[in-house]
């Protein structure tokens, strides 16, 4: 059985958490506009919703790790863009079964598209330093 990309919902998670950044609203007030401009399928839908509500749930868990993996990184200087990517590929290690290696280049091919072009290697690497302090790589 071939294996279906789950892109489309990490792409929905960041556009919602970015849209949530940006306005200050809830979940529910921002997800009308996010699936209008970029519909997907329910079950893309509920991934992407599990990654948004565990990135919510782990915001200041992850703000502690970011001091730790990058102390001489201000977590204020991360671009929202960049902040909202790691978050929620972190969230995808703790909360799935997904192999680490396709969540890191997940998270380097959205950088990619999505921020600048020093994004890729500063999230691939943040990303490692996570995986590694979770014992999740060696």
């Amino acid at each position: 059985m071939p294996t279906v990309s789950r892109r489309p919902a990490r792409v929905f998670a960041l556009q919602l958490l970015y849209a949530m950044e940006i306005t200050g609203e809830a979940p529910g007030y921002c997800l009308p506009g996010i699936l209008e401009s970029n519909p997907i399928n329910k079950n893309m839908q509920e991934f992407g919703m599990r990654l948004v509500d565990g990135v919510l749930e782990r915001r200041d868990e992850f703000r502690n790790i970011f001091l730790e993996i990058i102390p001489d990184w201000s977590p204020e200087r991360l671009s929202t863009i960049d902040k909202i990517i790691l978050q929620t590929a972190m969230t995808e290690m703790l909360i799935t079964d997904t192999p680490i290696k396709v969540i890191l280049s997940e998270a380097v091919q959205i950088a990619n598209k999505y921020s600048n072009e020093d994004s890729p290697s500063f999230v691939n690497g943040v990303l490692q330093g996570f995986a590694k302090l979770k014992g999740m790589l060696k």
